[in-house]
């Protein structure tokens, strides 16, 4: 009979080879420790992950380790004192963290003659969860702070704002708001004039009654008054034959917003100036004024005064129109509102989209560098935009470099011939800081825009902005990277 000892004996040692290798090229430390709680061995990833060398631990008892406080605890005496495999986080004296599974070794009698254990370095790890903590407590803090706001009933909650230029801003229309006196509000694109005057007419005795808004810029000249007023059956050509009753007489006991008031032409101006005085109008093709009550709110981004010196103003409607002038103050003047701003957006997108997302710190610190010349509803649009475009939880920087420059570059190489359009890449101009980079952006938009568009009327409605916002951006940018 032929013995089976020589291929055990092979066995044994293609076995023993096999630990070799995995004890040496193991990415984890390794400890093998004796039955007398004394370290033996040491693979070379345990000098990486610990910082201890090997004359530091081999030949020493983990006991006292702990004495010298090298570590603080130790997995491997546990082992020995309840006889089974011991996970068990341990701290060592340079401050680093490791996760250590301590696994026994038995003879056929049952002892222990060895323990073997492995070791993950986690302070990376704990690091990265105590940020996200954080960030997450501060996210909560806010979140509550919102729904706090929001379920306040009094009127001056039902706006965001924490700055003291915006709180006045309130604290005016509040006031204004239980009077019929006409109102004017001015301010850049973007930084809520419509949400005021939601906040005024909610807070009036009208507030039961409806509330019209006109963007006086974006319906065309030869509508606007008999959008504004009405007319009459067979009034022109192409009129309906029942008549239409217009936006003023909509507005009945409630409020009419006339926004975007400097676009108006001027032989409206005089209509406008007669509606404000004697509370009236006239239907077109009609002959016989009509009585209304309804109450007038007017909104600008445009230097009023200036337009009367230019010709292009009424000097009389303009006075009729500022008896309570309200001037809101652009984000960038309003530090202090950006941050509640964008938590406010992450909860809505939450309740709209159910998309959860928390914004780092170094984000919400670029928010408040970058100047905004979008205003609020820019703000908006870029939270939204990157809670619904980025897969991670947490959004950074770069992520933010990424989503608002490097998409638009890769569409713009699609579509266009490099180096062509004059456009600068934002990309590989590492020298830009944020805030540049988003004007940079701005700026490739308005150019494709006004490239696929006839005319800065029809680029200014694909764009969602107003026609003078949209020269004023252009004047700006028509020299700015030369």
């Amino acid at each position: 009979m032929v013995s089976d000892a020589p291929c055990e004996l092979a066995k044994l040692e293609e076995i023993y080879e096999t630990y070799q290798q995995m004890f040496l090229h193991s990415i984890t430390g390794v400890v093998i420790t004796d039955k007398e709680g004394r370290i033996t061995e040491v693979n070379p990833a345990f000098k990486e992950q610990t910082g201890l060398s090997v004359s530091d631990v081999v030949g020493r008892r983990h006991r006292d380790l702990i004495i010298e406080e090298i570590i603080d605890q130790t997995a491997e005496l546990q082992v020995f004192k309840e006889g089974k495999p011991i996970t068990q986080l341990t701290k060592l004296y340079n401050g680093k963290e490791v996760l250590v599974t301590a696994i026994p070794i038995k003879n056929k009698q049952g002892q222990i003659i060895k323990v073997v254990s492995q070791m993950l370095d986690v302070t990376v790890l704990n690091q990265l969860k105590h940020e996200i903590f954080q960030l997450e407590q501060e996210h909560e803090e806010i979140t509550q702070q919102l729904e706090e706001l929001k379920s306040n009933k009094t009127a001056i909650h039902s706006i965001v704002a924490y700055d003291l230029k915006m709180k006045k801003v309130i604290d005016r229309a509040l006031r204004v708001a239980q009077h019929d006196s006409t109102v004017i509000l001015y301010g850049e694109s973007g930084v809520g004039k419509e949400v005021v005057v939601k906040l005024i007419h909610e807070n009036s005795k009208r507030s039961s009654q409806p509330l019209i808004k006109v963007n006086c810029g974006a319906i065309p000249n030869d509508l606007l008054e008999s959008e504004l007023f009405g007319y009459e059956p067979g009034a022109f050509t192409g009129a309906s034959p029942k008549g239409k009753v217009g936006l003023f007489e909509q507005a009945a006991k409630g409020t009419i917003l006339l926004d975007e008031i400097g676009e108006i032409p001027l032989h409206l101006q005089v209509k406008l100036l007669r509606v404000l005085q004697e509370f009236e109008i006239t239907r077109v093709g009609g002959t016989k004024p009509i009585k209304i009550d309804t109450r007038v709110i007017a909104a600008t981004n445009q230097n009023l005064e200036d337009l009367i010196k230019k010709g292009g103003f009424r000097e009389d409607l303009y006075y009729r129109l500022n008896i309570i002038p309200i001037h809101i103050p652009p984000l960038r003047e309003r530090p202090n509102d950006i941050v509640p701003l964008t938590y406010h957006f992450i909860h809505n997108i939450r309740q709209k989209y159910g998309v959860n997302k928390i914004f780092s710190k170094e984000v919400l610190a670029s928010f408040l560098q970058y100047h905004w010349p979008g205003n609020v509803r820019e703000l908006q649009n870029i939270v939204e935009r990157l809670c619904i475009m980025i897969e991670k939880p947490i959004i950074t920087a770069d992520d933010i470099r990424n989503e608002l420059f490097t998409q638009t570059n890769k569409e713009k190489t699609q579509s266009e011939p490099p180096n062509e359009s004059g456009e600068i890449n934002p990309t590989t101009d590492n020298v830009r800081s944020l805030k540049e980079q988003m004007e940079l952006f701005e700026k490739q938009v308005i150019d494709r825009a006004l490239k696929q568009y006839p005319s800065i009327r029809a680029a200014a409605k694909a764009l969602d902005v107003d026609a003078s916002t949209l020269s004023r951006k252009v004047q700006k940018y028509s020299n700015y990277y030369k």
